[in-house]
């Protein structure tokens, strides 16, 4: 006897769900192959390069999400640039 309570959207859920997944871990591949030496080279101003090291102590810092949030809006005025311009190279 069939199963009259399966859900005949199942199939359709399971293949969009694997095709997003896969489209989700390209777009993370491309994020995660942008090397530290590839990115100091697309920011070549000192400055810049200052401020992207002061920007990843705070985000591989030990502290916890709350506070390295707090780090950064404190920072911000000075690392905001940076951020945007990383963002800018990494999209």
């Amino acid at each position: 006897m069939e199963n009259d309570t399966a859900n005949p959207f199942d199939e359709a859920a399971k293949t969009a769900a694997d095709k997003t997944n896969q489209a989700l871990a390209g777009e993370e591949a491309k994020i995660t192959t942008v090397s530290w030496e590839a990115l100091k080279k697309k920011l070549p101003d000192p400055v810049d390069q200052k401020n992207l090291d002061q920007l990843m102590q705070i985000v591989n810092s030990a502290t916890d999400h709350n506070e390295k949030v707090a780090a950064l809006l404190d920072n911000l005025q000075v690392l905001g640039g940076v951020i945007v311009k990383v963002l800018t190279q990494i999209r």
